[in-house]
């Protein structure tokens, strides 16, 4: 392909690379070039695959939010699994951005990580994954980012502040959404639907610019553990356990 040549630094996230398509955990791959965008200055490869997928879409949900109005000073944003991936890199990203986080956790031995991120508080899992009583609450929340889904999903979406929004990045509580039009409808809120995989080049671009000008490094590195392919099936056990937090960085040479 005329544009790229020997030696280019790429990235590939998606495309259903590695689902549907061989390729995820190789050392060479041969792909379609329409699927890769050029490295951004001020990365390496190493930190671009620390960052991922999972990064990659708490950018695309920020940059979703701040397109429907969201600035720093507008209030708390939640961030709920905030100790998983794309929780983590959305956590250190708002908070660098000057936004106050407010983190969802169910794991309390958690806190001190997510305030390393830069959350301004931690909220108890149980506090927000609760069945809806009343499909409107008290105004709280500026925006969120949510990888939950499920009950808790339907519980911010009453407690979101007048023409706010709700970035959906995740199912982790499930694929269920228990909720009622109220919220959409008096308060003029916004449920986001964020895809990462097939996301055109021009949004790619833009992402991975702002990634690589506002990530702190200092905080990428605080997410991220080493692992080697041998390691990956009990990785994966771990991952459906709730176990694991922040990005793991697959060494595919060892």
């Amino acid at each position: 392909d005329s544009r790229y040549k020997t030696g280019d630094k790429v990235i590939l996230t998606g495309w259903r690379v590695g689902e549907m398509y061989w390729g995820g955990y190789s050392q060479k791959a041969r792909v379609n070039a329409d699927c890769l965008v050029p490295l951004p200055e001020g990365l390496t490869t190493r930190q671009v695959m620390a960052v991922g997928t999972a990064g990659f879409t708490a950018m695309l949900a920020i940059m979703a939010l701040e397109d429907h109005g969201l600035k720093p000073g507008n209030g708390e944003v939640l961030v709920t699994g905030a100790s998983g991936g794309v929780g983590s890199v959305a956590t250190a990203i708002l908070a660098s951005f000057g936004h106050e986080v407010a983190a969802v956790t169910g794991r309390p031995e958690q806190a001190d990580y997510l305030k390393s991120l830069g959350a301004a508080r931690i909220v108890a899992r149980e506090e927000i994954n609760q069945t809806v009583k009343r499909p409107l609450e008290a105004e709280v929340w500026a925006g969120c980012v949510d990888a939950v889904g499920g009950e808790m999903l339907a519980r911010v979406l009453g407690q979101m502040k007048y023409g706010a929004s709700v970035a959906a990045v995740g199912l982790a509580g499930g694929a269920g959404l228990p909720a009622t039009v109220i919220p959409f409808l008096l308060r003029g809120v916004n449920l986001l639907g964020i895809d990462s995989v097939m996301q055109p080049y021009e949004n790619r671009i833009r992402a991975w610019d702002i990634i690589a000008k506002n990530l702190p490094m200092d905080k990428l590195e605080v997410m991220v553990h080493p692992a080697t392919l041998n390691e990956l099936p009990e990785l994966g056990r771990a991952i459906l356990k709730g176990e694991v937090r922040g990005r793991v960085v697959v060494d595919v040479n060892i």
